[in-house]
């Protein structure tokens, strides 16, 4: 499709509208997820709102990084940073967009290129995808909602996950939904999983927690808690007075979305206390009136796909895009697997 102009960053009022009118728009296709984690990270806003000679208008959020003032990456989002893809302003989108914004985003001079859609709505992306393009394969878990949480807990949930949080509610857990004891929790199990990965690995623990610290998993945390309010919910359960786990849950119209997790192993394991937080973020979002409960992404026959079957959540394969002029995907692929070792990232 030819025929459009670009405006770059998006005006801010044309992105908020295109998310206010989207009603599978989620919280990180916004504005302040871009914000928050910008300031984490080191990115700063390369957003691009696209208006095709149709009317349609399409708002694509992206985050750029530079190194020494060279521009190396455009991607929406990065690895982490949840779903990116389209809010559609104006019109409908097609294939036929969708392709016409990946080979304009190939054109960028930057390293790597990138888009990670919504799993629901990636068949317009590949289906539009030029020639060239890498697909990064990715498997997302989701739970539909349909029924409300007496129907998930009945009918859903496997027998095991019903019997997990009834022993949890047995415990002496104290329970809490604010950021303040959800941000030490993690922080904490965070630093508890780095020392525990690098022992399985083999691996010293000064260069374990000096990759930690550059990952800044903490600092990521806070800064989107801090832009994005109560749409940000980090769940946490201690266990006299020592934290046994911490889950973060992303909520906005439709979908809820798990961003994040950490827990101790050995008193998770004695609580259940992964199981209760899990079921109360559920069972939250249900109150909502969210039709969706994305587990986040797993790795294909592993342990975290296994219990995030338990929930009922359905496996959704789907496929990050990517134009590279540097080799970079087999690199990620290791570090999602050992990110997702350390913070159950979705």
């Amino acid at each position: 499709m030819s025929g459009f102009t670009v405006v770059t960053p998006a005006p801010r009022s044309v992105w908020e509208g295109a998310l206010a009118a989207d009603p599978d728009a989620v919280v990180t296709q916004s504005p302040q997820w871009l914000a928050g984690l910008s300031r984490a990270r080191g990115y700063t806003d390369a957003s691009r709102l696209y208006e095709f000679e149709d009317g349609t208008r399409i708002v694509v959020p992206l985050a750029a990084r530079a190194w020494a003032g060279v521009p190396v990456a455009q991607e929406s989002w990065p690895y982490g940073w949840g779903y990116g893809g389209a809010l559609v302003a104006a019109g409908r989108m097609t294939d036929r967009h969708a392709g016409a914004m990946l080979a304009d985003l190939a054109r960028q001079p930057v390293l790597r290129t990138g888009v990670v859609p919504m799993p629901l709505a990636s068949g317009l992306w590949e289906a539009g995808a030029p020639r060239g393009v890498h697909r990064v394969p990715y498997l997302t878990q989701i739970l539909d909602l349909a029924g409300g949480f007496p129907a998930v807990w009945s009918q859903r949930y496997r027998t095991e996950v019903r019997r997990h949080v009834r022993r949890a509610g047995r415990v002496t857990l104290d329970v809490y939904r604010d950021h303040r004891h959800g941000l030490a929790a993690f922080s904490v199990l965070h630093r508890l999983a780095v020392d525990r990965w690098a022992r399985q690995r083999g691996q010293p623990l000064w260069a374990a927690r000096l990759l930690a610290r550059q990952r800044n998993a903490d600092g990521e945390l806070a800064a989107a808690a801090a832009a994005l309010g109560e749409s940000c919910v980090i769940w946490s359960a201690y266990w006299h007075g020592e934290p046994v786990a911490a889950s973060v849950v992303l909520h906005r119209g439709r979908h809820a979305l798990g961003w994040v997790s950490a827990a101790h192993r050995m008193l998770a394991k004695e609580t259940s206390a992964t199981y209760l937080l899990s079921s109360l973020a559920i069972e939250t979002a249900c109150a909502a009136g969210a039709g969706y409960f994305h587990l986040g992404e797993s790795d294909p026959g592993s342990g975290v796909e296994a219990h995030k079957a338990q929930f009922g959540a359905e496996a959704v394969r789907y496929h990050a895009l990517r134009w590279e002029r540097l080799p970079l995907s087999a690199g990620e692929r290791r570090l999602r697997s050992a990110v997702r070792r350390l913070t159950c990232r979705g």
